[in-house]
């Protein structure tokens, strides 16, 4: 079954309030839908937030990308990521892969679905549920009293751990993350994100402190590219290392890994190239004994997740549930694999009718 159409398309939406720093945040969800000869279709995106930007993907994919798709087959995907990664080589690999990554999702799920499978099953699904971490309700603006509710509220919910945001304001972290480790107790975990945010010292110091309540990792405390950084940062800290949200490929995570700089590996497909590139980080996670957490994208990550040897957490981010016609199934802090062919992921009529750019 050889691609006949192409298109692009955006769906811009308001950021959930316990999420955001601001009132005006907005997600941009950037894809592409390519169709077979038969009809069948698949599905795929990147994302864009804050500020948007996800015209420029766009433009790249339409401009550049969709027409070396006709004529293609769905099972090319690996050939086809290959050819694209290098006709936008020189572009650098920033909006190039975030492209990219859409056309290898559409192609993945395309795939699956011509045979009627979950996109987990066509990967090397491993297990049929993965843990996750609560996400997406912790932002440092929040006040202290939501912040603890939200994450008591993930643990009742069975969830093993939470994530909190820090770095705006090291001095009031270590109370904000204090009064979350009393209310949920000793047993569950606490992951901490900094988001760039700190200086080398700031983060040795915020991290030494926080590893007096048991913190399970830190994650992306300084900038992410700082690969001596981040080795002084693991050579030093009690707890785990985690970053690689804003990697690009394999390569930006290569230097890092042989560095030995980080203890989690954090791809995101919607940015490194799609599942083709992914499964390849995971591979080299799995070579070095290194753990995977992908980032965000919880309805395309637990297929990922449910395929790699050494994935250890999917990231509960539900900041899309009210788009969807089916959300995810949740069991004991574990996010069940859905068996819908391909991803499983359909927008719901309102959302297009809402959220399209025209």
């Amino acid at each position: 079954m050889t691609i006949r159409a192409t298109h692009s398309w955006i769906l811009r939406f308001p950021s959930n309030r316990l999420a955001a720093e601001r009132s005006d945040e907005f997600f941009e969800l950037i894809g592409v839908t390519v169709r077979d000869d038969s009809g069948e279709e698949g599905t795929g995106w990147t994302f864009t937030s804050d500020y948007g930007g996800g015209e420029a993907v766009r433009a790249l994919l339409d401009t550049v990308l969709l027409d070396r798709l006709i004529g293609r087959e769905a099972d090319e995907v690996e050939v086809l990521n290959d050819e694209l990664f290098h006709r936008t080589h020189r572009l650098g690999h920033g909006i190039a892969s975030m492209a990219i990554s859409a056309i290898d999702v559409a192609l993945w799920d395309l795939r699956a679905r011509q045979r009627g499978v979950s996109l987990a099953f066509m990967l090397g699904q491993r297990r049929a549920s993965v843990p996750s971490y609560g996400s997406g309700k912790a932002s440092p603006s929040l006040p202290l009293d939501d912040l603890v509710r939200s994450s008591a509220e993930y643990v009742a919910a069975g969830f093993e751990a939470v994530k909190i945001r820090v770095g705006r304001q090291p001095d009031q972290d270590i109370a904000r993350v204090r009064a979350v480790r009393e209310a949920i107790g000793p047993s569950p975990r606490i992951l901490c994100d900094a988001n760039e945010r700190l200086s080398l010292p700031a983060a040795l110091w915020l991290g030494r402190q926080l590893g007096d309540l048991d913190i399970y990792w830190f994650e992306e405390p300084i900038l992410s590219q700082d690969i001596e950084g981040y080795r002084r940062l693991r050579a030093q800290l009690p707890m785990a290392v985690a970053s690689g949200e804003h990697f690009h490929s394999r390569r930006d995570f290569a230097p890092f890994v042989t560095a030995g700089a980080l203890d989690v590996l954090q791809p995101d497909l919607c940015f490194v190239g799609g599942f083709t590139e992914a499964l390849k980080i995971g591979e080299m996670a799995d070579m070095f004994g290194l753990a995977v957490a992908p980032h965000f994208m919880t309805v395309l990550h637990i297929h990922l997740a449910a395929a790699l040897p050494r994935a250890t957490y999917v990231e509960y981010y539900p900041f899309m549930d009210d788009l969807m016609e089916h959300g995810l199934e949740l069991r004991d802090g574990q996010i069940l694999v859905p068996d819908r062919p391909g991803h499983g992921v359909t927008f719901t009529p309102a959302a297009w009718d809402r959220y399209l750019v025209r």
